[in-house]
């Protein structure tokens, strides 16, 4: 049998689409930053690095899911609180570990570094988190089902009607309205453990909202890890809907959580871990560097943001965007905005001041990468905290007065996106990437140059390529590692409700680009002595 010969159920509403297989994009330029300018010959390359984002990886068995909301999607007042699921959410560890073995395998010089920019787990769970770090380190069995012997508690066996069930005698919403196929075996297949590769490459952490909060919205309360280590796990809101859903998450995580149940077997390591339990971890891993970025100065302040320094000419500041007080929106506080003023300072021969003054401090220029998991659009949390916080345009006007600032990466809106923030002179590139648990299940490799101008002038170039999971267009019927990850893409792609939206994947100016960046004559310099 081929994969041609897989079952595809009539839409009645929508339409399913295979995928195939087609030519990759070239790159195009982008001068948005330099007008009338394009990068002639290029001398010196700085840096080549991996950005993947927004892995989501889910214990599908948790009690602290909401599965249960998902037919309320749509529903007016309810937007932050979906997706609750996803149909090819069952696929997800081995299109992680597709993902992971391609980036390993790049053609030509390996990256300096690979990072995670954030909602690598999906709700702060111990074995969440557990299973991510044998992803990226490799050399470990995983298992999908995450120690459930009863697959019978999935979500796609328990409901059938409501969530998309591959099996053949399952005629559930997604086969009825979608088109999607029966595929005899997958589920039996997805849950089977695998032994994981790694990166082989050094890996950076980032905090994301999914990383630290109650299912990316909430702060952790003695009754939800009661909740989510316990006996029960909710299959149903048992309530009439509530206007405010949100509202009521933030004060209580369990309060939409009371309704039916059926019982599950406990596990202790559901139980949500600390900001600090996550630095910890990445501490304990055996892999490079140390900490994964992350130190034991972390620990001690209490803090998840740091700076990475091992590539020459390059400065990486990642940030902690996550606001400790909920909502799936970001922000940063007076400390950390304090911190990120003086590592920017310490790496700009000058600046600007908050008047607008030049400041020479006779320091060494470098380039400077910003990441966090929110970008700047999503830079709006207002929810009362303890600490004053910063927002989108705080932080853009700080980025604005450190000329050195050439990029800033972020991941969360599931979607891919490059967008030029103009100063004086030059400005900064924005570039979101997509989420690996969406379509288009890309990853971004990012490699930044020196190059001359046509005019004669020093550019840097950031060139930016998008990376599919060497997995097949259409899925083999062996359901293998590579097949399940192929079921993942294209399930993805025939999902009606993803968080990036139809256009997810971005238009070509999104993609494959060449991003032209003027930079002072101070850090053309400061570069080309990497080259002497």
């Amino acid at each position: 049998m081929t994969s041609d010969e897989f079952t595809f159920a009539p839409a009645s509403s929508g339409h399913y689409r295979a995928l195939t297989l087609a030519p990759g994009e070239p790159h195009m330029e982008r001068a948005d930053l330099a007008p009338g300018r394009s990068a002639r010959a290029r001398r010196l390359r700085v840096a080549r690095f991996v950005q993947m984002t927004d892995f989501q990886l889910a214990d599908p068995f948790s009690p602290g899911r909401l599965t249960f909301l998902h037919r309320l999607a749509g529903r007016p007042g309810w937007e932050f609180m979906f997706p609750a699921y996803r149909p090819q959410e069952p696929l997800l560890l081995q299109a992680i570990e597709a993902s992971v073995r391609s980036v390993r395998e790049i053609e030509g010089t390996a990256p300096d570094f690979v990072i995670t920019t954030g909602d690598s787990i999906d709700s702060a769970q111990a074995n969440e988190l557990s299973a991510l770090l044998a992803l990226l380190d490799g050399g470990t069995e995983v298992d999908p089902n995450f120690g459930v012997d009863d697959p019978k508690a999935h979500p796609a066996q328990a409901v059938s009607a409501e969530f998309y069930n591959p099996e053949p005698e399952s005629r559930d919403v997604y086969k009825r309205e979608h088109g999607f196929p029966d595929v005899p075996g997958l589920l039996a297949a997805a849950g089977r453990p695998f032994v994981t590769a790694g990166l082989g490459v050094p890996w950076l952490g980032c905090f994301g909202n999914h990383d630290c909060l109650v299912q990316g919205r909430a702060p952790l309360t003695p009754e939800f890890q009661a909740l989510v280590t316990g006996d029960r796990q909710p299959i149903d809101l048992g309530m009439e809907p509530p206007d405010h859903p949100m509202d009521l998450y933030l004060a209580d995580p369990t309060a939409l959580s009371h309704g039916p149940s059926r019982p599950i077997s406990p596990r202790a390591d559901r139980r949500v871990i600390s900001p600090a339990e996550y630095v910890r971890a990445h501490l304990d891993s055996p892999t490079q560097p140390p900490g994964h970025g992350f130190t034991e100065q972390n620990l001690a302040d209490g803090t998840t943001y740091y700076c990475y320094d091992a590539v020459p000419g390059l400065r990486l500041i990642v940030l902690d965007s996550t606001h400790p007080s909920g909502h799936v929106t970001g922000s940063i506080g007076a400390r950390q905005r304090d911190w990120l003023i003086d590592r920017l300072t310490e790496v700009h021969s000058s600046y600007r001041d908050e008047d607008g003054a030049r400041v020479d401090t006779g320091n060494p220029d470098r380039i400077v990468v910003l990441a966090s998991h929110h970008g700047l659009t999503m830079m709006d949390n207002t929810v009362p905290d303890t600490e004053k916080r910063y927002h989108a345009a705080d932080l853009e006007a700080i980025a604005h007065r450190f000329g050195n600032v050439v990029l800033w990466i972020a991941g969360h809106e599931h979607r891919n996106s490059v967008v030029p923030h103009a100063r004086d002179g030059g400005g900064f590139w924005h570039v979101l990437t997509s989420g690996l648990c969406e379509w288009p299940c890309q990853t971004r490799a990012l490699e930044l140059s020196v190059a001359q101008a046509d005019s004669g002038e020093d550019l840097l170039v950031i060139r930016s390529t998008m990376i599919d999971h060497a997995a097949p267009a259409r899925p083999g019927t062996e359901l293998n590692l590579w097949d399940l990850a192929a079921w993942h893409r294209e399930l993805s792609y025939n999902e009606p409700t993803r968080v990036g939206g139809p256009h997810s994947a971005g238009t070509r100016a999104d993609r494959n680009v060449d991003l032209l960046v003027p930079i002072t004559p101070a850090l053309a310099a400061a570069l080309r002595d990497l080259d002497a």
